[in-house]
Order: C-alpha cells, then structure tokens, then sequence
C-alpha cells in the first residue's frame, strides 16, 4: 500500500507541477516548452517516487527501534526539564 500512496501522491504532484514549471521556468530566465516541462516535471516526479518509497519501507522496517528512540529523547528532555 505504501507504493500505492507515493504513486498517487506523485501523480497528483505531476498534473499540478507541469503548469507550474511551465509559468514560473520562464520567469527565472529558462523558457521552455510544454514538452520540456512535462519532462523536467517527469524526472523529478520519478525521483519523488523512489525517495517517497524507499523512506517508507525504511520507517516501516525500523519503526519500533525509531518509536524507542523518540520514547528515550523525550524522556531525557522531560528529566532534563525537571532539573531545572
């Protein structure tokens, strides 16, 4: 389900990015082509996807060892707190 969520959340980025790209590229002085806009947005919409993925399946696998990390700095901070 994760790749499912980071694909739709990617395509949804894409529709709104290639106008986006397309109106402010040429503002910073690189006017492009709708072409090239939809594939400037394509690269980055790609990249987006493996990052998205990849981060996800890293929480999913170390989420426990994560959570008892948080639980610890929350509780040095919380007794550091105390001290004061």
């Amino acid at each position: 389900m994760s790749l499912v969520e980071v694909v739709t959340n990617a395509l949804i980025g894409f529709v709104t990015s290639v106008p986006v790209n397309f109106v402010l590229l040429p503002l910073f002085g690189a006017p492009v082509k709708l072409g090239a806009s939809m594939g400037i947005t394509l690269a980055f919409t790609v990249v987006s996807v493996v990052r998205s993925y990849l981060v996800r399946r890293f929480f999913a696998v170390h989420i426990k060892r994560f959570a008892a990390w948080c639980q610890r700095t929350h509780d040095e901070f919380a007794a550091l707190e105390h001290l004061t």
